[in-house]
């Protein structure tokens, strides 16, 4: 569109210059009345360089002609400059620009609107900043005036009526308990801020208000040990519709090394919170760590592209953070991701820039130049090793942390902003295919693999949703009477075109996806589904199902079973749960809980195969384990090879002394039934009895077995 209509309708207010190959520098708008203040033309609109009246334009043109001569597309920004003419004040801004049609330009702006509002912004976190130390030094002279009289008046005796009067009418909360923690003073303003009434005095609240938060027992006995007092900001919902942001301190007063009374000070900073929030996100910040959001980020990546800098891209994702959210409390979570950024700040320096660009995603940009002494690969240890060392959060918990993280670079993987965002992402979501704390570089291979696993997720997706997979049955026989005593379910996938897709494939595809979560409730329905049909054939045996480390961590888990029992009007003791050992390092108290909510409701539980992973008797000795599933691999030489043999034998032998049942997985052939029979294993599993099979088929087996 016309420059000058744009100019005209006031959607812009600029000056165009269009430079020719003759060195000419012609004005396009030589009309704008602020014009001559920054530029001298002649009579053919031409740009005298020699006679600049504005000293910052005319050093800016050194960093133009630059820009100018290179055959590269580019625009490289003034920024913001001021100038002073004799009737108004200009705020300015410059603009070099080479095209890709190899056309060469120069815009100056008028940017008084654009530069009032980053004024404003600035000045408004300038007086969020004052505000909050100005509550802060109030907090302070309080807490030093009433520590003075206090310790003066140990039992408060003495404290003559105009102080009780100061402190019941100043606007700041004060609650004064004795060292027991009964109340001895309070104020209206602490009433008001803690929802007082006469059933509930700020006595009580107060206690509310440090359980709420997660406070470990601790916490209070470490101020008096170390006679300090504690100030934060605390976010408190005592109920639905009362929520508050409070300034507090905590203050212990001691006569000598004796505590006497704790001081409690509140503000009400919720105003503060919603103000800064809307400065920072206007300022393209994050509200929460204060480094850049996404915004910001994403515009700094596209003016390194602009301007042709090499540079390395990382994206960084905290693993399994809805975790650390749900067991720890989402205010620790908020602490966790805090000193996280304040870590990766710390450790870039001025060499880079990072954002937070998710919930629990941050980036980082780091020069290519920068990398002066290290290798990317072992910087990107470096970092991992920097901010996955422990955290110590408000509840007194100390998590580990772990990261995977995706690496591209520009101009070698990518040429634009956008396409370098979607490399690195790519090659972060290979790293958490792969594991925990994994860092890979974007490569077209990686990319390859993403398109694939992608596909096939999506199809995996649709198949769970219009019930495509089917649930197979295998028996479990008892070894001394061959009677079919129990059966595990196994999920089959075969594609409306007649593939079959192994469950070596699919399943660790949905465990590493959202999708086994819907899997696992499609697997728990299923499952109740082929009970109820066992049951209308008169074989009445538990069914077997496996759970994944990810769905014991999901606190619907629980619920999930409990409503596809009572659905199919079925009892618990009709069902069996197989775990992995690897789910009880990883989160033992969590499974300890749900495992016991399942023993209550009749289920009975079995580790699957036993001896492969981190095997320990401390789980096998706290935790209500039924049945122990001897591992496929130390089954299938047994008739051979000793070490199996030896490795078989102990297993029987401690779960005989645990008084636990023993199944042996992956039985074939009538040699290795007749040592696990000669050695007392309980149960079988394996070809030598029925592959898995449809339940139809599998009833027809069970009914000729029994």
């Amino acid at each position: 569109m016309d420059i000058h209509l744009l100019n005209a309708l006031g959607i812009t207010n600029c000056a165009l210059f269009k430079y020719n190959p003759e060195d000419d520098i012609t004005c396009l708008t030589p009309e704008l009345p602020w014009l001559a203040d920054v530029v001298s033309l002649d009579d053919n609109n031409k740009l005298q360089r020699k006679h600049i009246p504005s000293i910052f334009l005319d050093d800016f043109f050194i960093d133009v002609d630059e820009v100018w001569k290179g055959d590269t597309s580019f625009t490289l920004s003034s920024g913001f400059w001021t100038e002073q003419t004799e009737d108004e004040v200009l705020r300015l801004e410059a603009l070099a620009i080479n095209s890709a049609s190899g056309s060469r330009y120069l815009v100056v702006k008028n940017v008084e609107e654009q530069f009032d509002e980053k004024q404003q912004t600035l000045q408004a976190a300038r007086e969020l900043l004052l505000s909050h130390h100005e509550i802060v030094g109030q907090h302070e002279y309080i807490r030093h005036r009433l520590n003075s009289v206090l310790r003066k008046n140990t039992r408060l005796q003495k404290l003559v009526p105009p102080i009780q009067q100061a402190i019941h009418n100043i606007e700041t909360g004060v609650v004064i308990l004795d060292s027991e923690g009964a109340l001895i003073l309070d104020n209206k303003a602490s009433h008001r801020l803690l929802l007082c009434n006469s059933t509930t005095p700020s006595s009580i609240r107060i206690g509310e208000l440090i359980e709420d938060i997660d406070a470990p027992s601790t916490f209070l006995p470490a101020l008096v040990q170390r006679k300090a007092p504690w100030q934060g900001e605390i976010y408190w919902q005592p109920v639905d519709d009362y929520k508050v942001w409070l300034q507090v301190t905590i203050h212990p007063v001691l006569h000598g090394d004796e505590l006497t009374h704790w001081v409690y000070l509140f503000t009400d900073i919720t105003h503060i919170h919603n103000r800064e929030e809307s400065v920072l996100t206007a300022s393209g910040m994050d509200s929460l760590t204060k480094v850049a959001n996404r915004n910001l980020f994403t515009d700094t990546v596209r003016r390194l592209v602009q301007e042709d800098t090499p540079f390395k891209l990382f994206i960084i994702d905290i693993c399994d953070f809805k975790k650390i959210n749900e067991t720890l409390s989402y205010q620790s979570g908020d602490e966790i991701l805090k000193s996280f950024a304040l870590r990766l700040q710390t450790f870039i320096g001025n060499s880079g820039f990072i954002a937070r660009i998710g919930s629990n995603e941050f980036a980082l940009v780091k020069r290519l130049d920068t990398f002066t002494d290290v290798n990317g690969a072992d910087y990107v240890h470096q970092l991992q090793s920097k901010v996955t060392q422990t955290y110590t959060v408000l509840n007194g918990s100390e998590p580990n942390l772990g990261v995977n993280i995706g690496e591209a670079s520009f101009p070698e993987h990518c040429s634009s902003a956008e396409t370098l965002l979607q490399c690195a992402d790519i090659a972060l979501q290979a790293a958490k295919y792969q594991g925990r704390n994994v860092a890979l570089v974007y490569s077209d291979e990686l990319h390859k693999q993403h398109h694939a696993i992608h596909e096939l997720e999506t199809e995996l997706r649709n198949a769970i949703k219009n019930n495509e997979l089917k649930l197979f049955l295998q028996p479990i026989v008892d070894l001394s009477s061959g009677k079919v005593v129990k059966c595990e379910a196994l999920a089959r996938w075969i594609t409306p075109e007649g593939k079959f897709i192994s469950p070596e494939i699919f399943i660790p595809l949905a465990e590493k996806s959202e999708l086994i979560f819907p899997f696992g409730e499609w697997l728990i329905n299923e499952a109740c589904d082929a009970i109820e049909a066992l049951k209308a054939s008169n074989l009445d045996i538990r069914l077997a199902i496996n759970i994944s480390g990810r769905q014991v961590s999901d606190l619907a888990l629980l619920t999930q079973i409990k409503n596809a029992l009572e659905d199919h009007q079925l009892p618990g003791s009709n069902l069996s749960i197989e775990l992995t050992e690897s789910v009880f390092v990883e989160s033992l108290d969590t499974v300890s809980v749900l495992l016991n909510e399942l023993r209550a409701m009749g289920i009975t539980v079995s580790i699957d195969d036993f001896g492969t992973g981190f095997s320990s008797l401390v789980y096998l000795k706290k935790l209500p384990i039924d049945e122990l599933k001897i591992d496929r691999s130390f089954v299938s030489e047994l008739e051979n090879n000793t070490d199996d043999q030896a490795i078989v034998q102990a297993i029987l032998g401690l779960a005989s002394n645990l008084n636990i049942k023993i199944i042996a997985e992956g039985i074939e052939t009538q040699q290795q039934q007749q040592f696990l029979q000669n050695h007392h294993c309980t149960y079988g599993q394996g070809y030598l009895y029925q592959r898995p099979v449809e339940i139809s088929e599998f009833i027809s087996l069970a009914q000729k077995l029994r």
